[in-house]
């Protein structure tokens, strides 16, 4: 073979080598060019529904005082130490399940006293009638005492001898008399009620507590 036959058999060779190269390049180039895009996984975002805490409401019974009494007559017939012999004040006050009356006294110990129900009418040592509002009464008798002193004839007790305190069942508090230092008053009630007697000191004080 010639050397002018072997070079128009290699110049088509080469151009096809060529041609090779040159499509092996352009799809390298492109691959350049468009990178795969890297995928991204956006983190996932859980929410964890509220939580509801379930409360509860303790709701506390109303204390209620429960008054310890009684509607028998009491009484104290042997008085103890020196009592007496003045009243200086009556007091109403109202108390969580009971009105409380207190005659306030000179002098200490225990006097004499008969706390009770009883009915209408009251006698005055004058023989008159004294009327006393309510529908039952609780009598209140105290020895010795006296709204005065019996020396100088000066008040002791210069309150009112009627009182409408307005509280619990009484409807009024009434003086009937004090003769020869016997004292007596009357609670009138718009109902029978339990109640209580104490004797305090310090200063000397009879307290009668009635229920509402």
């Amino acid at each position: 073979m010639s050397v002018r036959s072997r070079a128009s058999l290699l110049i088509p060779i080469l151009i096809g080598i060529l041609v090779a190269l040159l499509a092996l390049l352009a799809v390298m180039l492109l691959t350049d060019e468009n990178p795969t895009a890297a995928t991204t996984t956006e983190p996932v975002t859980t929410t964890a529904a509220p939580t509801t805490v379930a409360t509860t409401t303790t709701t506390l019974a109303p204390t209620t005082t429960v008054f310890i009494g009684g509607i028998e007559t009491v009484t104290n017939l042997e008085p103890e130490g020196t009592p007496g012999p003045n009243l200086t004040d009556l007091r109403v006050g109202n108390h969580d399940g009971f009105v409380r009356v207190v005659f306030d006294l000179t002098g200490e110990g225990i006097p004499f006293y008969i706390v009770g129900y009883e009915p209408p009418p009251f006698l005055a040592t004058s023989g008159d009638a004294v009327p006393v509002a309510g529908t039952v009464f609780l009598s209140v008798r105290i020895s010795p005492a006296r709204r005065y002193n019996i020396d100088t004839q000066v008040p002791t007790y210069t309150g009112d001898l009627v009182l409408e305190p307005g509280l619990g069942p009484i409807d009024q508090i009434v003086f009937i008399d004090d003769f020869e230092a016997s004292m007596w008053w009357v609670i009138g009630l718009s109902g029978q009620r339990a109640f209580t007697v104490d004797v305090l000191q310090d200063p000397l004080r009879l307290v009668v507590d009635i229920a509402k």
